[in-house]
């Protein structure tokens, strides 16, 4: 055959090295990028090296999002300090250029919201192999960014020196009923912390690790930022309930402090020690009574850490609980350890009830029916009965919630036991049957033998 079946010469495919490598190997053993063309799209290993690259890509997205909303808090905390100071004033040219700075982050910070959703966006296109990205975009996910959008440009506006009427809940040491617009806004802009939150789930591995996606694509379970806080808080627990409690507790303390002073100057409030005591027995659910707060605001931000309080507090102790069990080799190893003791204690009851038997027996034969020392020997003899029973029950009771190696290895062998004696009664039940056939086969040829000789006798006679 002059043709071959296969073309001759250098030909390449591709080979497949991890979830996270696609290579091509050339035949002459040279090695090179693989570049797919733009109808090459469905290519599986295209797919997977644009799922990484665009991974990477939200990952940096997400960082530079964050730094720019902390950057806009510290401006905001920086300027609202020096005002409550009267470093500078509310109004004052300084006070404006940094809350135009402030409005310069927002700008980038909301541009990055939208690359961030934009690269999602291409993601889920590069995973689905869809060739438009509209096809993706539900109302919910417009929903979701329009939100976020709000968030991030919630922040102090320049120039605006706007009061917002507030009620005083029926106190007379308020010299002032009004809050700044600006106030206000500070206090929201607190809401672009949920970013910390995503730089922690998307800078974990188990949001990258292609076993854990493998995993719980085949367990339909969905690896998002639900999945890896649970994961966080039952491998450090300590840690994310920590974080959570401090910082809720000195941020609430702060916008406490804030509506407090500009509600009333010379409120206690308005020292941060103070805010602090009033955050931490609000969010205790204490609530001693000795401070309060006078405004509208501050009441609001107290109910609110009370309300996360009781949450915190409660998945605190319930994690402080689970840690304080015992495991399951622990909770073995201490049952055992009452068992040796139960059984060393009824050894001592027994050895006991002999005694005080032996010395009862003797005062009898000796004629003492009667008397203090006879009557002290019966009723050591009778506690001594109890407490042997008493342990024996307790043993009883502790072997029955324990389940051990050493039970599973008996319980194992006594099993094993039985599968044997279950096979050889089999192996006896099959050779009975066999010889049952056998028997069957032999009188069913004796009988066709018996009705041959009635047949010739029969024929015989006829024949005479």
């Amino acid at each position: 055959m002059d043709d071959p079946l296969l073309p001759v010469g250098p030909s390449k495919y591709v080979k497949y090295d991890s979830t996270e490598t696609f290579v091509t190997e050339i035949t002459d053993g040279g090695f090179e990028e693989l570049r797919p063309s733009s109808n090459d799209t469905n290519n599986l290993g295209y797919r997977i090296g644009r799922r990484r690259d665009l991974l990477t890509k939200r990952k940096r997205i997400a960082e530079v999002s964050f730094v720019l909303g902390v950057i806009g808090i510290l401006l905001v905390i920086i300027d609202t300090e020096l005002v409550l100071a009267g470093k500078i004033g509310a109004e004052s040219s300084a006070s404006n250029a940094i809350r135009v700075v402030t409005s310069i982050s927002t700008i980038f910070l909301l541009i990055s919201i939208i690359a961030y959703h934009a690269t999602g966006q291409r993601l889920f296109k590069a995973s689905a192999g869809f060739e438009d990205w509209r096809l993706g975009m539900t109302a919910t996910k417009w929903l979701r960014l329009s939100i976020e959008l709000l968030i991030c440009f919630i922040h102090p506006l320049p120039f605006l020196h706007l009061f917002i009427p507030t009620p005083n809940m029926g106190s007379s040491i308020l010299t002032s009923k009004s809050l700044p617009t600006n106030a206000i806004l500070t206090i929201l802009m607190f809401l672009r912390l949920y970013l910390f939150g995503r730089f922690v789930v998307l800078h974990n591995n188990l949001f990258y690790a292609s076993s854990v996606q493998s995993m719980g694509a085949l367990s339909r379970v969905k690896i998002n930022a639900s999945f890896v806080f649970k994961a966080l808080l039952s491998s450090t627990p300590c840690v994310v309930l920590g974080t959570v409690m401090v910082s809720t507790i000195v941020i609430n303390s702060w916008n406490i402090r804030l509506c407090e002073v500009y509600a009333d100057p010379n409120s206690k409030l308005g020292e941060f020690t103070q805010a602090i005591w009033l955050t931490t027995v609000t969010f205790l659910t204490v609530g001693y009574g000795d401070i309060i707060p006078h405004s509208f605001c501050g009441r609001i931000i107290a109910l609110l850490s009370g309300l996360m309080g009781v949450g915190i507090v409660a998945l605190a102790v319930a994690v402080l609980a689970h840690n304080l069990e015992q495991s399951r080799s622990e909770k073995y190893i201490h049952t055992f350890v009452q068992q040796l003791a139960l059984d060393k204690c009824a050894k001592n009851a027994a050895s006991d009830v002999v005694k005080q038997t032996v010395r009862i027996w003797l005062l009898k034969k000796n004629g003492h029916y009667k008397g203090k020392t006879l009557l002290k020997h019966q009723s050591k003899l009778l506690r001594a009965k109890r407490k042997m029973q008493e342990a024996k029950f307790t043993k009883s009771h502790l072997s029955e919630g324990m389940i051990g190696p050493v039970e599973l290895s008996s319980e194992l062998n006594n099993m094993c036991d039985v599968v044997t004696s279950v096979k050889e009664d089999q192996k006896g039940f099959e050779q009975r049957i066999a010889n049952l056939e056998n028997l069957v086969v032999n009188m069913s040829r004796q009988l066709h033998d018996v009705r041959d000789m009635l047949n010739n006798k029969k024929c015989r006679s006829i024949k005479e």
